[in-house]
């Protein structure tokens, strides 16, 4: 990272004609807005060069933003994450807040002793280097496009729910609709679409628009978000909402019960009462309540206290909870039946069915037996339909797979 940040740097200082410092806000402004007579962005009614600033500048291809973008994600990565303080006995450890947010999930940063930070948002870069400890299987249970799902019944958005019900890949399934094409002829390929700035397939922009506009996100948010012109976003977005109306729908209704009372039941039965003043951010800080808090409430009270208090899951070495997810390890000496059961049980108390207005729907657990936490570092653990000796002659094989 050390490395790559010289070489952006030098470059950087190439392009300007001198050594132009990318965390300097005054020589920013003076150079973009001044030297070379940019339209300057403003923020709170001042002139700014933050990311947004850089991130805009660089979309209509200024190359001094692109390379200053480069370098501050890079010092960010090495900053943050690569130069973290470990424990002396090489752990990663941090402080969880069981009270971090307004929606229920848990926050974690730098302990009392200084050791730690932040590990609920590790980049795929950091994962690669989180791994089980000596005689110890790792594993990651991680609740299945959890808040997407909520969404599809609470709104009520039928095509979505339709999609869940059948097993189809939903998002697969936004980009056919989206791009006007079959579902069987939608790419998973990089360059499959050319849209924003990167290399993108159709299938990444149907996930994009899923995890994004259930909340309200606008067009030109989602442009700055990820790096397109803004008519292009404008196209993705208004086409969403076209072939999933029950959202805006659910925006609707949000904002009438909100006019009632400005309280919220999320599905667990928790509420939330919003005092914030009446607007747009109000409403899209409601939009997302439900959904959010109801994975959080899922997460901490079917997982983690399940686990924490569970007598009959003793073996567990609870290690981290992300949002909709968690992350443990257990003895690969208790054997494997015993890491089949707990396996089970852990799925049976996560998928406990969740009822919105008489109707109830589960959301599905997957399972992955980890060297590290990145995707190509992990093998899925498919549970469906098994019992306990057939689980752990399956563990076993992927136990030998990863190991090799």
């Amino acid at each position: 990272a050390e490395e790559q940040i010289m070489e952006k740097m030098e470059e950087l200082t190439k392009v300007a004609g001198f050594e132009l410092n990318p965390n300097s806000p005054k020589q920013l402004a003076s150079y973009f807005y001044v030297t070379k007579r940019l339209q300057p962005y403003y923020k709170d009614g001042k002139i700014t060069t933050d990311d947004d600033a850089m991130r805009r500048l660089a979309r209509k291809g200024i190359q001094e933003a692109i390379l200053i973008r480069d370098i501050r994600k890079l010092r960010k990565l090495k900053g943050t994450y690569y130069d973290i303080n470990l424990s002396k006995d090489g752990r990663l450890r941090s402080a969880m807040n069981p009270v971090g947010t307004k929606t229920g999930r848990l926050s974690s940063s730098e302990d009392i002793f200084g050791e730690g930070g932040n590990i609920q948002n590790l980049p795929d870069q950091m994962k690669a280097f989180i791994i089980p400890d000596d005689g110890m299987v790792l594993y990651n249970v991680d609740l299945s496009q959890a808040e997407n799902r909520i969404v599809a019944y609470i709104a009520p958005e039928p095509i979505m729910k339709e999609a869940f019900e059948s097993g189809i890949d939903v998002h697969a399934r936004t980009a056919s609709l989206i791009f006007g094409i079959p579902i069987e002829q939608v790419s998973d390929e990089p360059r499959s679409c050319q849209l924003g700035t990167g290399e993108h397939s159709q299938r990444f922009w149907g996930k994009k628009t899923n995890h994004s506009l259930n909340y309200d996100l606008g067009y030109k948010s989602f442009a700055l978000k990820f790096d397109m012109q803004e008519r292009e976003a404008f196209t993705i977005v208004e086409r969403y909402h076209q072939v999933y109306p029950g959202v805006r729908q659910y925006h609707a209704w949000v904002r009438s019960k909100l006019q009632k009372d400005r309280t919220l039941t999320n599905l667990m039965g928790r509420s939330r009462v919003f005092l914030g003043r009446w607007g747009d951010e109000l409403f899209k800080e409601a939009y997302a309540f439900i959904p959010q808090s109801t994975v959080a409430d899922v997460i901490n009270e079917r997982g983690i206290i399940r686990i924490y208090y569970g007598s009959d899951m003793k073996a567990v070495d609870l290690l981290n909870q992300v949002h909709d997810s968690l992350v443990f390890q257990i003895p690969e000496s208790v054997g494997w039946e015993e890491h089949a059961r707990i396996l089970l049980a852990i799925k049976s108390s996560l998928e406990i069915p969740l009822e919105w207005h008489g109707e109830q729907f589960v959301i599905p657990c997957d399972i992955r037996m980890c060297n590290n936490l990145t995707k190509k570092g992990s093998m899925e653990v498919k549970v469906d339909g098994k019992g306990i000796e057939r689980l752990a002659t399956d563990l076993h094989g992927i136990y030998r797979q990863l190991r090799a």
